[in-house]
Formats: C-alpha cells, structure tokens, sequence
C-alpha cells in the first residue's frame, strides 16, 4: 500500500511540474499505473485519496495548448470519472468542475483529438443524475454542438451519438424535453451519403427509442426538417457548385429564377411540397405548440434556401403564403409572437437594401442576420430563439415593391375591422406604418441608382400613390377613424423618406385622380374665382407631393365628419406636415393647392383646417433664414395666397347661407355652433401670429410693408359682397346668429393688429433713414387700412343694441385708430382718415345706448385725437365754410355731446379753428347748437363792430367794385357774394389811401343797391343770413330758402365724401 502511495506521490510531483517533460512523464505514469489498477483494489484505494488532488491538477491541464498533455489529461480524466470507485470519492463540486471544464473544452477547441475525447469523457462518466441534473444545459450545448461537428471528424460524431444515449439513460425526462434541439443533427444523418454515419445514426436512435416515441411536439419537426434536408439542401448545393462567390452573386442577382427553374427543374415542386402541409397548419385552430413547430420548421427551410430565399419564384412560394396566413390572422393574445416573428422577418428582408454591407465594392452578399425573436415553448429555457438560423438577405430592386405593399394592406386589414380590440388595431397601424417606412427607405436608395431610369421611378411613383389613394379611399367608403389616421401616417412617411427632389418635382407629374377632389367640382367656387385664386381639378397633372398635401388634406376633412377623440392630435400633425410640405422644393405649388382646396370648404366647422395650415405656414416663416419664400415669389403668388388664407375667415363671415356647409355630426346644431365660436376665439391668436410674421418677413424682403394695405383691400371686399354679416333666415339663422359676438371680436382684433402692426413697420421704416411725414404714408395702403376699420366699427355700431360685445371690442378699435391717426401729419393723410371713417364715427357719436365707461373714455379720445390731427395738418386745413359744412353733422353731435369730454374738446377745437374765422357760413343744423353755446359764452362766433361795417361801406363808395366778388355756391340756384382779402387787409392799415385820380363811379343797379343795404345791415337777405361779410342771394330772387336742402346735402354720406375730396 505504501508502496503505490508512493507512487502516487511521484506522479502527483510530476504533473505539478512546469516541465512539459516531467508533466508528460507523470500522465503516461498515471494512465499506466491505472491501467494496472482496475484488477487491484489496493491501488485504487491509493488513487481514491488522492483523486481530489490529481482531478484539479488533470482538469487544469486539459486545457493546456500542447495537444499531447491535453490528450493525456483527458485519458486519465475519463478513467476518473468512469470508475465507480473513484466516482463515488469525488465531491459534487469536483464533479460540477469537471463537468463545466469539459463542456467549455468542447465548445471552443480547435483539436480534433481533444474534442474527440472531451466528448468521450462525457459518453462514459458515472456521476448521478443530480449532479447531471445541475450541469444539463452546459452538457447539452457540448454535445449539440460535437453532434453538428465542425471539425470534421467522424470520431466525434460517434462519440456524441454515445453522450446523447448516455444522457438519455441517466436524464430520459429531460432529454425528451429538449429533443428538438439535438435529435435533428442525428436525423440529418440519416440522409449522409456516408454509410458509415448512416449507421451511427440508427444505432443511436434505436438505443434512445423509448426516450424519444412517441415524439414530443416540439420534435415532430425534426421531421420536416430532414424532408427539408433531403429535398431543398441538395439542390442549393448543386447550385452553387463550382462557382466563385462573385458569380455566385452575379448569378442570384440576374438569372437566380432563371436558375432556380430551368436548372432545378424539381425545386418549385418541392417547395410546393413542403410549403402546402406548413400552410395547412398554420391557419387551423391547432394549439400553440403545433403552431409553433411549424413556424420553427418554416424558418429552418428559410435559412436552408440559402441566397435562393431572394428569387421571385422563392418569395412567391414560400414568403407570401406564409405571410398571408399570419397576418390574416392578426395580432391576437396568443398570436402576437408569431405576428412579431414575421414582422421582424418581413422587415429585415426589406431593410437589407439600406445595410451598409450593400455599399461594398466586391457587391459581397448580404449576409444580414434576423434579430433575435423569442417565442414559447415548452423547453426548459423561458424561450426559443431562431436567431440560430442566419438569413442570406440580397438587395431587392422594385421588382419586389408590388410584394411589399401587399403585405402591408393585409396588415392594415386589422385596422379596419370594426370588431377589432383598440389594442389590435393600434399595434396593426404602428406595424404596417414600420413596414412601410422601411419600404420607402429602400425605394429611396433605388432613387439613387444610377441604373434606374425615367420610367422606372415613374412606376415606383405611381405604385406607391395608387396604393395610398386605395388605403385613403377604404377608409372615406368605411368610415372607419383610425385607417384615416394611418393613411395619414403613410403620407407623412413618404415626405420624410423619399428624396425631396423627386417626390416635389414637376418632371415626375401625376394625374390627380383622387375621388374626394372629383366630388368637389360640382361645389360651386365663386369665392376663388372672384379672387383669382389658383385652383385644382380632378385629373389635374401635378407633382407627387401636390398629389400627397391633396390627399391628405382631403383625409383630415373628413375627419372632420367623424366623432374622433384623437381629432387635436392630427391636426397638430397636420401642422408638422404642411411645416415639411413648405420646405420642399415645390413648396409654391403645395401652398397654392392647399389654400385652393380649402376655399373648397365653406363652413365654419372647417376653421380648425384653416388654423392647422396657417400655424403650419407660420412656423415655417419663422425658421425660415433666407425668406426664399418670399424672394422668389415673383409673379406674387404666394403672397396673394396668404392673403386669401388670411381672408378666409371673412369670407365665411360674409358668406350666404346656402354657401355654407354644415357639419354633419351626431352633436346638436347649436353644440356646433358653440364649437365653432369657441375655436374662432383660438383662431384670432393663430391670425395675428402669421400676420405679424409675414409683415416682418415681407418688410426684411422689400424693404416696404404694402402687405397690410393690399390684404385690407381684399377684406374690403369681403364686406362689400354681403353688405352684412349673418343675414340668415329661419332656425338655422337663429344659431349662426349665435356666432356673431365671436365674429365682431375677431374682426376687432385684426383691426387692433393691423393698425399696430403698420404704426410698426412704418416706424421701423423712418428709423431706416427713409422719408417719412410723420410716420404712415398714404402710398402703403393706409386708405385701405382705414376703409377696414371704418367698416367693422359700422358693424360693431349696428350690432350695440342686440351684443353687448360690440362696445367692448368697439372700445379696443378705438385705442388702436386713435393711436394710429396721433401719427398723421399730412393733409392727404389726414382728409383721407376724415373722409373714410366720418360716417361711422357720427354713428357711435350719436349713439346714446353706449353704458361702458371704457368704450365711452375710448370714443372720447379718439374724437379729440381727430380734432387734434385736423389742426396740426401739413399744409394746415382751411376751416371755411365748405369744410364746416362738411364737419357740421359731427359737430351738431359734438358739441352739445352729454358726455363732457367729447364737448368740451369740440368746443376748444371751434373756438381755435372756426371762431376765428370772418366770412363764415353756418349751416342751419347747427345753428341751433351754436346760438345755446354762443349766448352761455362757451365759444366764439366772430364780432362784427358796426365801425368796421361802416368803413366797409365807405370803402365801397371809394373805390372800385372789386371789393366783392360773386361765387357760385354748391347750391347752383345761388351765388355768394363776399369782400375780398385784399380789402379787409387794407383796413387794418393806418396808412392813407393813394392819391391817384378818382374814377367816376358808375350808378349802381337795382342789385347792387340791395346787396349794399344788406351789407350794411339794413335788411336781411331773403335767406336770412345776418349782416355783413358775406351774403347769399337768389339769382332771381324767387327761390325759396336753401337750409333744408343743405341739410339734406351735409347729412348725405356720399354728398359729404365728394365736398372732401374737393376740399383736399
């Protein structure tokens, strides 16, 4: 005993040493002396002590790099384990060791002998089942991976074959648990060509029979694979024998269909073979499991084809049936990881255009791996992955398009099912639109071939546009919300992922066919017309992106007409779009078409559309850097455009009733109504936005701001063509009549921004160093400005008594116009003002009604800043008669006005303008006013002293009849007759008359005579004028008095307008 101790001692010296002789010479010793042990109980019990010691030296060394002391190790290794005496000595966690060195030594040595004897050291081992148990993954990937035998070695293969029988004996539960993953290598060899491995084989099988019969589901696959060896693999193999990788490309990528067919005369015929059981299986109601196996069997026939998978003839047979059947089935609770599954595939199939490898110089193929997708089984492990089947991807050309997209409108199917869970349908949309994102990137790097000519991207173009007017169409005949919403989620994709320069080009023209735009022909459009706006037309040819922004604002309008909760979200959507739709190349033609189509849409309930386009142009001005928009605007398009899209809210505002449409919704009338006051409160901030911003940026362009002028002038027009706003009869006027206190507010508040918005640019434009009279220039549009806002404050004047509102915003349009005309200096400016906003001033002037007290402190300002522009004009203002009588009605109202603000200033105003004034005619409707303040001495009407009458006299004796002169009044039935300048100017001189010869004065006539006494006071004409400075008489003394006519003339608007323009 002591002896084979000893012994034993030497060899343990030796394995321990660094020497690779001495360690070669210790394991040769060990083998030996164990050889010789197996008959003498004695010198096993000696290595039984010392088995601890010497495993962890032997596992240490069967890893060592020099074969020869691996093979030795592994030989003493494998009689360590195999004897039960030895076995039973060592520890679990030994035995654990040994075990886990022994699977990592399979799996990543290069050594033939080494692997051979790794596995062999496994086939004989003698560890218990638990400890077995606790290594079984381990052991069974070493083995798996033997029984596949990348080395090469028949030895190896056998000697896994007899680690999976000894496995099955010691773990037969859990060996037919995971027969599906290593009885597959041994089932494919039942078809080698080598006998040899033939017979391994069955053997094998034939041992581990009751482990395996009857077959779990998860290995009745096992089956279909090897159909899948015998029939496909060698086919594939024949094909690409004697054939460089390069032709081998060259081959697939030309002729592969050609090969597959005419060579292969037998593959479409096994495809079929295979495919139609699979296919069968898949669309019955089978259990989970089933289904899984036959997914499992389908994507090993997948990765078995090889390149192949790309051809045509491929994808028709064995992609599309597959395809079909699971996506028609949807993404259901116990479907989801078989719709994951093929998603993922279908979608690394189409991205292998845009993989990097696709650039490569030798055109290499795109060995582009799936991504790992997990789906349940009944394996130990939480999942089963196919990722251990790799997928030889080639690029795709758009051969292939018309494929892809019918797979994406059976997706969409999900979509529209109206049975359909929420959950169901949202996961179908967000699947077909990654689908078809990824369609569109591969499209666009076939944009980018040199190869593809004219014809081909117009077929692309037209392939995906029919495609997306189909999907936009089923969703208008079904009504369905969310397949509008992805039609939209198509569009958006395709003006993100597709070049620019060809979707927005004019060279790839396309018919606008789209149903929605056909209806809309028979819409009567006098509103564009009479605008001049550029309009579309069904069958129109127009670029792909004018097709797409048609489309779909057509989509979001009807909408419009379904209850959708997500309604806010996709018309904030809209705006990004039409953001992205202005910064293409064709961003014109896009604005033009979308502001044409919506003047297709009147009604109220479309003002939603209007805001979505006009914050969406909003944003893009203000990211604009070079105003490109604008200064390549050269025929005025795009600026006659923002004037119709400004307008529109107007042209519904002065739109007849049966113009307009209504919105055929479950909610009440009166709901809409409401809805539509509330969204035009939120429409006047998203007006004001883009008019500011379009007036900086035109200013920045032009260096002139006309903008505000020439869109007034369209307004005007707005007005003009109904007279009134909301003249509607019957019900249906009683609810748009409940939309007038929101109108009048809006139409205020773009008075109040205009009018400020040109005190700025025309402040920011004299701060430029331009000339400038003040600071607003009648030459930019100020008449038009000023015509606006004299119309709204007419409508807010009309609507006092039945809106409370109108003096409110009244009130506001006051601030604004009075601090607007506080910057008039020029009498053309300020005539014009006079002029134009006269009339409605004297209607809120004589309205007594107003109980606000801002709206009255408001109207009292601007009435005395009106005063005030008028005596600080350049050149001054003559305040004669002619324009007293222009003034007289203001005045009447003015002067005796209950409230002390607006009177007292006219009465400063007449007594430092017309108090001063000798030869002053008053008019008779003011007469009564003047003779109350004239006699309280609160103004001023001009002293005549009876010595200056009586010196006027003398003077007449004196001198020549030049001294008056006779004008023809406005009245033609009468003339003026009235000193001259030159003579009252000459009696405020002390300075003798000239003492030239006095000329023999004529006798005077029977009219001379009279007008002398009534000069001197003697009688009053037969008008009846007072004494003096000037007299009006009848030309023949027969006409009756004048006042009431001149009345009439004074309160008569367009009389009044016509006296100022002669004035000025």
């Amino acid at each position: 005993m002591s002896t084979f101790t000893d012994q034993i001692e030497e060899i343990k010296t030796l394995i321990s040493s660094n020497s690779k002789t001495n360690k070669s010479l210790g394991y040769s010793t060990l083998l030996h002396f164990q050889e010789r042990s197996s008959d003498m109980p004695s010198s096993i019990q000696a290595l039984a002590q010392i088995s601890r010691c010497l495993i962890a030296l032997i596992v240490a060394d069967i890893h060592d790099e020099d074969e020869d002391i691996a093979v030795q190790a592994l030989k003493c290794l494998g009689f360590m384990i195999y004897h039960p005496s030895l076995v039973a000595t060592i520890p679990a966690e030994d035995g654990k060791l040994v075990l886990d060195s022994l699977a990592k030594l399979i799996a990543v040595t290069k050594m033939k002998s080494v692997c051979n004897l790794g596995v062999w050291c496994i086939s004989i081992q003698q560890f218990d089942a638990a400890l077995l148990d606790a290594c079984f993954d381990k052991l069974l990937r070493a083995v798996i991976h033997a029984l596949d035998n990348p080395i090469g070695s028949l030895s190896t293969t056998f000697e896994a074959m007899q680690a999976v029988t000894k496995l099955a004996a010691s773990l037969s539960e859990m060996m037919r648990e995971s027969s599906h993953l290593w009885a597959p290598a041994i089932y494919r060899r039942l078809l080698s060509i080598d006998k040899r491995e033939r017979d391994m084989s069955e053997r094998c099988l034939l041992k581990i029979r009751s482990t395996i019969f009857p077959p779990p589901i998860s290995l009745s696959k096992v089956a279909w694979e090897g159909l899948i060896d015998a029939l496909v693999h060698p086919q594939i193999l024949a094909c690409k024998k004697n054939a460089t990788l390069e032709k081998e490309i060259q081959q697939l990528q030309t002729s592969l269909e050609k090969s597959s067919e005419v060579q292969l005369n037998g593959f479409s015929k096994s495809l079929k073979l295979i495919m139609t059981p699979l296919i069968g299986i898949i669309s019955s109601k089978c259990d989970v499991s089933v289904h899984l196996s036959c997914l499992n069997t389908w994507c090993y026939l997948l990765h078995k084809l090889d390149t192949s998978i790309n051809s045509p003839s491929v994808i028709k047979l064995v992609w599309d049936p597959m395809f079909q059947a699971i996506f028609k089935i949807g993404p259901g609770s116990e479907s989801t990881w078989q719709w994951n599954l093929c998603l993922d595939l279908l979608d690394d199939c189409i991205s292998a255009n845009c993989s990097d490898l696709n650039s490569n110089q030798k055109g290499q193929v795109n060995l582009c791996l799936s991504a790992s997708t997990f789906i349940p089984g009944s394996c130990t492990s939480a999942g089963y992955s196919w990722k251990q089947y790799p997928i030889k991807w080639l690029p795709w050309d758009l051969s292939q398009l018309d494929f892809y997209l019918k797979m994406v409108a059976i997706i969409i199917t999900h979509v529209a099912t109206g049975t359909a869970a929420p959950g169901s349908k949202k996961s179908s949309c967000n699947a077909a639109v990654r689908i078809f994102r990824s369609v569109l990137k591969g499209v666009q790097i076939e944009f980018k071939n040199p190869l593809n000519n004219y014809d081909n991207i117009m077929f692309c173009l037209n392939t995906i546009l029919k495609f997306m007017k189909e999907i936009g169409q089923d969703a208008s005949s079904e009504g369905v919300g969310d397949l509008f919403n992805t039609s939209l989620h198509f569009i958006e994709a395709v003006a993100e992922e597709l070049e620019p320069s060809i979707v927005g080009s004019p060279l790839y023209q396309v018919a606008l066919d789209i149903k929605y735009v056909g209806s809309l022909d028979s819409v009567d459009s006098k509103h564009s017309k009479i605008l001049h706006q550029c309009s579309i037309a069904f069958m129109d040819m127009v670029s792909p992106m004018v097709y797409l922004t048609v489309l779909y604002i057509s989509l979001v309008v009807q909408l419009l007409t379904i209850n959708t909760p997500e309604m806010e979200l996709i018309l904030q959507r809209f705006q990004s779009f039409f953001k992205i739709v202005l910064s293409l190349d064709d961003h014109l033609e896009n604005f033009l078409a979308s502001v044409g189509l919506l003047y297709r849409h009147m009604g109220f309930n479309y003002i939603e559309i209007w805001m979505a386009i006009v914050t969406g142009l909003n944003g893009y001005i203000d990211d604009m850097k070079d105003l490109s928009l604008f200064k390549t605007d050269f025929d005025n398009s795009v600026y006659r455009a923002i004037c119709h899209l400004l307008s529109y809210p107007f042209i519904l505002f002065s739109c007849s009733q049966k113009d307009l449409t209504l919105l055929k919704a479950s909610d009440s009338l009166k709901e809409s109504f409401v809805s539509s006051a509330r969204k035009l409160e939120q429409a006047i901030e998203v007006w004001k936005s883009l008019y500011g911003s379009v007036s900086v940026a035109y200013f920045k362009s032009s260096a002139m701001d006309t903008f505000g002028g020439d869109l007034c002038a369209m307004l005007n027009w707005c007005f003009d063509e109904n007279g009134s706003m909301f003249q509607y009869k019957g019900e249906l006027g009683l609810y748009y009549k409940d939309l007038e206190p929101a109108c009048l507010s809006f139409s205020g508040k773009v008075v109040v921004c205009i009018l400020e918005q040109k005190l700025t640019s025309d402040t920011r434009s004299c701060g430029n160093g331009k000339e400038c009279v003040g600071v607003c220039n009648i030459s930019s549009g100020m008449n038009n400005i000023l015509e606006f806002s004299s119309r709204v404050m007419k409508f807010l004047s009309i609507n006092i008594g039945t809106e409370p509102s109108a003096v409110l915003v009244g009130s506001r349009v006051f601030s604004s116009l009075a601090c607007f005309i506080s910057c008039l200096h020029l009498k053309q400016d300020i005539l014009s003002f006079f002029e134009i906003v006269s009339c409605p001033l004297l209607q809120w002037l004589s309205n007594q009604e107003i109980q606000d007290e801002s709206a009255k402190d408001q109207l009292g300002i601007l009435w005395a800043e009106t005063l005030n522009c008028l005596q600080r004009s350049q050149p001054p203002i003559t305040f004669d008669s002619s324009f007293l009588k222009l003034q007289a009605c203001l005045l009447e109202k003015t002067l005796g006005h209950p409230n002390t603000s607006i009177s007292d200033h006219t009465i400063i105003f007449w007594n430092s303008t017309y108090g001063k004034q000798i030869n002053l005619e008053y008019p008779q409707n003011l007469r009564h006013v003047l003779d109350k303040l004239s006699r309280n001495g609160r103004i001023i009407l001009y002293n005549r002293r009876k010595s200056f009458l009586v010196r006027c006299s003398t003077l007449e004796k004196n001198t020549a009849p030049q001294s008056c002169k006779v004008i023809a009044t406005q009245n033609r039935s009468s003339k003026r007759v009235e000193l001259m300048e030159g003579m009252i100017g000459e009696f405020n001189q002390k300075d003798k008359p000239p003492s030239f010869p006095k000329r023999k004065r004529p006798e005077l006539t029977e009219h001379q005579k009279e007008v002398r006494r009534a000069q001197e006071g003697k009688e009053r004409d037969c008008s009846g004028h007072g004494p003096g400075i000037r007299t009006y008489t009848s030309l023949d003394f027969s006409q009756g008095n004048e006042d009431s006519q001149e009345n009439q003339d004074i309160r008569d608007s367009e009389a009044m307008l016509e006296m100022l323009r002669k004035v000025g």
